[in-house]
């Protein structure tokens, strides 16, 4: 783009996405004056009531001992932080190249509004691991794949589909989650600042997306719907499984259990069926993430779409299909 060009930015006149600009400034907050980084984070505490954790439902994980709880449920939660932390230096990265390439006012407004949360909210998950005291689990490898296909990724409209549209809208019921459970004020009180952000975040994804959509042909409508509807039905329908139970179980002779190896068949049993009437609530409507709510408001659902590509009959579209 060339000094002219800047002279003369047209906005696309989209009353959401301008709205999102004026909403980063009144909603804004200050890392160092709105937290209370005096609140003590102990070195024993779960941080989050142990029905957070994986697993942390089944009857077997219920009777552990406190401590052993306490321990898997921490390193979870560091775990998960951890990825926060280096998802929200990916979205920066992300927000600073469409800043660079986006030609309207309003996109590029939201996108440099958006950096810089995400460096707040990069800031304060590491000054809350810090207080933690302990090292991390590594970011899985699945994980890491998936942040470095998006930092290579050139296109902006890719770069929104799987910035703002898919991974924001996966990682808020991931916030909503910890908030809900956590226990601690400080954790609670970073994860209701960074939650108002992000659903900011997700809403100009959405709103761009859906406004590329009603411009677009079928053809074009299919071809984007089918990169992306995949991935999706899988993500909502992702449940802790035989990896996952690996790694509780690795916890939990890491918390000094000696018989922690013979839990795994009764851990997994008992998530099997937890997982069966999480799927039932999904199928049912009463339990929709905000990835699939996204979906839907961006048009991936539309009947024409999934005819197209054969989901019309799967359990998950049909309960999209119920909101309003």
């Amino acid at each position: 783009m060339k000094c002219r060009e800047l002279m003369k930015l047209e906005n696309t006149g989209h009353p959401g996405i301008n709205s999102i600009f004026s909403k980063a400034h009144s909603a804004d907050w200050d890392i160092d004056r709105d937290v209370d980084w005096s609140t003590p984070v102990e070195p024993e505490d779960s941080l989050v009531d142990h029905e957070w954790s994986a697993f942390g439902r089944t009857e077997t994980f219920k009777a552990l001992p406190e401590e052993v709880r306490s321990y898997v449920t921490r390193r979870g939660l560091g775990r998960i932080l951890n990825i926060l932390q280096v998802g929200e230096s990916v979205a920066q990265d992300i927000c600073a190249k469409l800043a660079l390439t986006l030609r309207h006012e309003d996109h590029r407004n939201a996108a440099v509004a958006q950096a810089m949360d995400e460096a707040r909210h990069h800031l304060a998950y590491v000054r809350f691991l810090e207080k933690m005291g302990e090292e991390p689990e590594d970011i899985d490898p699945f994980t890491e794949d998936m942040f470095d296909q998006l930092l290579a990724t050139e296109d902006p409209k890719r770069m929104i589909s799987f910035e703002q549209f898919f991974l924001e809208s996966m990682a808020m019921n991931i916030f909503e989650a910890i908030h809900t459970h956590a226990t601690n004020p400080l954790l609670k009180d970073i994860l209701a600042l960074i939650t108002r952000d992000e659903s900011r975040h997700m809403g100009f994804g959405v709103l761009y997306l859906a406004e590329w959509m009603r411009g677009a042909s079928l053809d074009e409508r299919v071809r984007f719907a089918e990169a992306w509807l995949g991935r999706i039905l899988f993500t909502v329908t992702d449940r802790p499984g035989p990896l996952m139970a690996r790694q509780i179980v690795r916890r939990i002779e890491e918390a000094g259990h000696a018989d922690a190896a013979k839990l795994a068949p009764a851990l997994l049993r008992e998530q099997m069926e937890l997982n069966a009437q999480d799927d039932a609530l999904l199928f049912r409507g009463q339990k929709i993430p905000h990835l699939l709510k996204s979906a839907k408001n961006v048009g991936l659902l539309e009947p024409e779409i999934t005819e197209a590509l054969g989901v019309t009959d799967h359990p998950v579209v049909r309960a999209a299909a119920g909101l309003g």
